[in-house]
């Protein structure tokens, strides 16, 4: 049955919950061919036994999937089936529905239009749930058939994460030391604040964050993620503001830190499990005007480097990495902001060059994956051993390869370029805004311009932008302006393209993006260049040069990426900036 998202209206002739619909609902299953009839005959003995629907057990069981089951309780019941990402969750209808209400019956409230309230839930409702919301909410119901993890996220999402364990928790009291569960994906165990901290923890872990903030303002306490680079607010209960100290004492004990101390920042780490994976909790605390900031960097111990396949290189980029990643000497340099990607690339490299016949060293801070069959070192500036000191004695340990983590200064510069000049690759990265712009950098670190003219193979400069979500893209037409500039960047391919963007669902957060993909700006060196970084010639000219040379600007690569539907315009807005010369 169809969904009708533009008017929610009670539907005449819908059949609820009972043991007939259950009993057809088995012998569906059963010709279909998803259980046996011995399957068939233990469930229900079970169903009857716990009082559970056929419908979650078999589920539960894993013997047929929730979005094969609920279809055919659709076609018996006569309850649409859909997907949250199919509507626009409207905050009127969440206002209409307590967080208890939305609990206790496990509904999600999605629409609110002419006395009608759209109510998605996992299973088929018996009557006396039907009757028990028309009377708590003075409103008719219709209904939509959903998975159970679609309203588990966005009730979630609505009414604030942890909202069962903080409802629950009645009298909210500061915490002393509790044993702490080691796994935090953990249903049961540790009520109160530690299940809440628990949740924020896994959450964060699930949605696939590095870091969590947990701020303390005057009257509120408020909870972020950075997914995907980006900061995202992540509601929280409203009453949890009372509690904020012991939110912070919590996670010290965890970190195993001195609760008493408030008045000084605080640094630790704590190790948790999420199900079978493990993960280093990096805590940062800072003292602030209206109680402890906390951060925590998540760090997946069993993380690995992505190779270049994987990637997402066009066809016109892997050849050029490869090219790069395969010369005897020189130096090659990965340009971006801080969190561009720029260490990622460079180990999906170095995987490729790691072999039994070359050497390999790494100078860097800190060590960011730690690789078999590579030399890494970590600086420690306290002690004087500093990127510049480590690479005389690299030079002197016979590498055929260096990558240096960063350079930051004349003299770590200095030394990269004269260790490629006496038959080594070199790798690094620099802080510029484009490709062309590090030779400059170069230059204005004191390395003489024929030297870098001699010694540099290639810059690669990077962005990183937010790809749409699969579960909720939509086509729409963006304005006249952009139309125009993708048209200059792209003549043969913008005719007739189709743009993207993701709707929000609960896969994304309701974002509309998850994941990301590199956008790459690769100028490689040639006669005419290295003749004008000899000169001196300014970045622009450099530019214009690279450009004549086939070089594909970081703006030109993010309208690619939104022609073939990966990314929006937005984030090429976001992460680039206009180029004024010609393409």
């Amino acid at each position: 049955m169809d969904i009708d998202a533009a008017s929610p209206a009670p539907r005449p002739g819908l059949r609820w919950h009972s043991d007939q619909l259950m009993l057809e609902l088995g012998t569906l299953l059963v010709e279909r061919g998803l259980l046996t009839r011995a399957q068939l005959d233990d469930l229900a003995s079970r169903a009857a036994l716990l009082g559970e629907p056929l419908s979650r057990l078999v589920v539960e069981s894993g013997l047929a999937p929730e979005s094969e089951v609920l279809p055919l309780l659709s076609t018996l019941s006569g309850i649409p089936f859909g997907h949250i990402a199919d509507f626009r969750v409207d905050p009127a209808a969440v206002a209409r529905v307590p967080a208890r209400v939305a609990l206790r019956y496990q509904v999600m409230p999605l629409e609110l239009r002419g006395g009608v309230i759209r109510l998605a839930v996992s299973e088929v409702p018996a009557v006396t749930t039907v009757d028990s919301l028309r009377m708590v909410l003075n409103l008719a119901v219709d209904w939509v058939l959903c998975t159970r993890q679609d309203i588990a996220r966005t009730i979630k999402h609505f009414y604030g994460l942890g909202i069962e364990t903080i409802d629950a928790m009645g009298e909210l009291k500061e915490i002393e030391e509790e044993s702490v569960s080691p796994d935090v994906a953990a249903p049961e165990t540790d009520a109160g604040i530690i299940r809440f901290v628990n949740q924020i923890i896994h959450e964060a872990i699930r949605m696939e964050a590095t870091d969590i903030h947990i701020e303390p303002f005057e009257n509120d306490l408020r909870l972020r993620y950075r997914i995907d680079g980006i900061l995202q607010t992540i509601p929280i209960p409203a009453n949890v503001k009372r509690v904020r100290r012991a939110v912070v004492s919590c996670i010290k004990i965890m970190a195993d830190m001195n609760i008493a101390e408030r008045r000084k920042p605080h640094d630790g780490r704590i190790k948790v499990r999420s199900g079978a994976e493990e993960f280093d909790l990096r805590v940062s605390i800072l003292p602030t005007r209206y109680g402890e900031t906390v951060n925590l960097r998540i760090l997946n111990r069993k993380s690995m480097f992505m190779d270049l396949e994987h990637l997402g290189l066009t066809r016109e980029q892997l050849p050029q990495i490869e090219y790069l990643s395969s010369l005897p000497h020189g130096v090659v340099l990965l340009t971006g902001p801080t969190g561009s990607g720029k260490t990622t690339t460079l180990y999906a490299v170095l995987s490729r060059l790691n072999k039994p016949d070359v050497k390999i060293i790494t100078v860097e801070d800190p060590i960011e994956y730690q690789m078999q069959g590579i030399n890494q070192i970590q600086v420690h500036a306290q002690i004087g051993l500093t990127f510049a000191n480590i690479l005389r004695s690299i030079l002197r340990h016979d590498p055929d390869i260096i990558l240096i983590g960063e350079i930051r200064d004349s003299e770590t510069a200095d030394i990269a370029v004269r260790a490629s000049l006496t038959g080594h690759l070199v790798f690094s990265t620099l802080h510029t805004n484009d490709a062309p712009g590090s030779v400059m950098r170069l230059v204005d670190m004191g390395v003489e311009p024929f030297l870098v003219s001699s010694c540099l193979e290639g810059v690669v400069a990077q962005r990183l932008v937010r790809r749409i979500c699969r579960s909720c893209q939509e086509e729409y037409t963006p304005e006249d302006v952009i139309l125009e500039e993708v048209a200059r960047a792209w003549p043969d391919r913008s005719a007739g393209g189709r743009f993207f963007r993701g709707r929000g669902c609960p896969e994304c957060n309701f974002t509309g993006y998850r994941g990301r993909i590199a956008l790459l700006e690769i100028m490689l060196m040639n006669d005419a260049i290295r003749a004008m970084v000899t000169h001196q010639r300014p970045s622009n000219e450099i530019k214009s040069q690279a450009i004549k040379n086939g070089m594909i600007t970081l703006r030109r690569d993010g309208w690619s990426r939104v022609l073939e539907g990966i990314t929006t315009v937005e984030e090429v807005l976001r992460v680039t900036r206009r180029d004024d010369l010609p393409i």
